[in-house]
């Protein structure tokens, strides 16, 4: 095999059961409208924006974001960290907007990625999707 290949063997579990997760309009949509929100959202306004009128349908989309990529915190959503990588992925940056917007949003105080501790990371996603 080439070494730039790669077998479905190849990619870990948790990688694809990620990927899968966003394989929906629906959650996408979910993701974006949380990037561009000023501050938390409360259920029904999250559910408005996004334009799903049913409830439970919302819920269980809502419901498969929140293992990994959407943070819980007093009854109101936001992104996690793996949710905001994944918007930054799925922008339209230039590599080096993409690499800003990484590090501005994936840093500690220290300078360290959050995902995997390195100083000056421009990963806009990493293979390894941590939790929210």
């Amino acid at each position: 095999m080439h070494p730039t290949e790669s077998t479905a063997g190849d990619i870990p579990e948790t990688a694809i059961e990620a990927l899968g997760t966003l394989a929906s309009e629906h959650r996408i949509a979910i993701l974006r409208e949380l990037a561009v929100a000023d501050e938390p959202l409360a259920f029904s306004e999250l559910r408005e924006r996004v334009g799903i009128r049913d409830t439970g349908r919302f819920n269980y989309h809502l419901s498969k974001l929140r293992e990994r990529f959407v943070r819980e915190t007093d009854g109101k959503y936001e992104l996690g960290h793996a949710g905001e990588r994944v918007v930054l992925a799925t922008t339209d940056l230039d590599a080096d907007g993409a690499a800003t917007l990484a590090k501005a949003h994936g840093t500690d105080e220290n300078g360290e990625c959050a995902v995997c501790g390195e100083e000056d990371c421009n990963r806009v996603i990493h293979v390894h999707l941590s939790g929210a």
